[in-house]
């Protein structure tokens, strides 16, 4: 499946796309985005992100929150 697919296929599923991104990491603006075809290029850990949790609605199973990357601020910022 396409990510703009996975992304239509939760919503049709009943998640909003504040449950997506809480089971993903991926910020909602950027879920709509997608879900409207509006990305060329969806990052690689989005679109596995968006893969497991469909997965994991498909299959019935609990859906462990996303670990989401911060980068540290460097001394001096």
């Amino acid at each position: 499946m396409k990510p703009r697919e996975l992304v239509q296929a939760l919503r049709a599923m009943g998640l909003t796309q504040k449950q997506i991104e809480a089971r993903t990491g991926i910020p909602q603006p950027t879920i709509s985005k997608i879900g409207l075809g509006r990305v060329r290029d969806v990052m690689s850990r989005h679109y596995l992100a968006l893969l497991k949790v469909y997965e994991q609605e498909v299959t019935g199973q609990l859906v462990q929150p996303a670990r989401v990357y911060t980068p540290r601020k460097r001394a001096g910022e």
